[in-house]
């Protein structure tokens, strides 16, 4: 493979929403809002970000990259290709407004700021409504949260239920954020989950319960309860496939039960299967169950 042009590299900064709808990318994938992505689809589960003029955008089933990347993503073009058009449409367009990417003390103080703004879950708040009516449970677990009134990109203030993700040490890496209505659905917005920028996520997870020789984990924050449930055990919600298949678990446990979403495009069973590898090879001791049905989480098993 030929390393890319510097120019093209550089000069492409700032101008890689024009570059990639001149090539073909439809602009619904370069308004910065979450959507369906341009290769695998789904729902709300890929953002155009553009950090630094960069072309980058994020997914959480195919990865992230930056502007030569999401061509790959599109069209296959290898880097020597991707460069080649790009040189070709360059010339005509124009720079926008490039996006600084935010420094860690902003993120960490919005994270405060969120978090001084919520308070512990109260019986019949939109939380505890939400969270009864999906999977039954009575008593929130500490690290699930209430804020009355945070805005979303699309619009408008809407009750959140905050979920703090935690390194294996313990940590605080970031906020989880599912956005609801009054009386505790999810709000009629495109992303209702969606993460406060912060420290990086890898290895992280939203703790709902104390840390236990035996320890399940599963992707979704509702899903893993119903788990809880289901197994009798504590489980944990890594929040989605690619950081269930990056968690680590903190020390002291020594067994672990991996609950993982059975999709018809196998990517929760690629997952849960990859953790299972990863952490049999470091000695603990596995086990992996998936739901009866395909395209079904443990929400839909109970």
């Amino acid at each position: 493979m030929q390393p890319l042009k510097r120019r093209t590299k550089d000069e492409a900064i700032g101008k890689w929403p024009g570059i990639l709808n001149a090539l073909g990318v439809d602009k619904q994938f370069l308004n910065k809002n979450h959507g369906p992505c341009p290769s695998c689809q789904g729902r709300d589960r890929y953002r155009f970000d553009d950090k630094a003029g960069s072309g980058s955008w994020i997914c959480s089933h195919c990865g992230s990259g930056d502007g030569f990347g999401l061509l790959n993503l599109v069209f296959g073009w290898d880097f020597p290709e991707a460069a080649k058009e790009v040189d070709r449409v360059m010339g005509h367009v124009k720079a926008g407004a490039i996006v600084q990417e935010r420094s860690e003390e902003s993120k960490v103080y919005a994270l405060r700021q969120a978090y001084a703004g919520s308070q512990a879950v109260s019986k019949d708040d939109p939380v505890w409504r939400y969270l009864n009516n999906r999977v039954g449970i009575e008593v929130i677990p500490r690290d699930i949260r209430f804020h009355p009134a945070m805005p979303h990109i699309e619009g408008g203030m809407h009750p959140v239920m905050l979920s703090i993700l935690r390194y294996p040490n313990g940590t605080a890496a970031s906020i989880h954020r599912t956005y609801l209505t009054s009386d505790g659905n999810k709000a009629n917005v495109k992303a209702v989950k969606k993460f406060m920028q912060g420290r990086p996520l890898p290895t992280a997870a939203v703790r709902l319960s104390g840390p236990t020789r035996k320890l399940g984990i599963a992707e979704g924050i509702e899903n893993a309860l119903a788990a809880a449930g289901r197994f009798m055990l504590p489980v944990w919600a890594a929040t989605n496939a690619i950081l269930m298949e990056q968690w680590m678990p903190p020390e002291g446990v020594e067994e672990v039960l991996i609950a993982g979403d059975r999709d018809s495009s196998y990517t929760g069973q690629a997952a849960a299967y990859s953790l299972a590898k990863r952490l049999a090879r470091a000695g603990l001791r596995v086990e992996v169950r998936m739901p009866s049905k395909i395209d079904a989480d443990w929400c839909d098993e109970i």
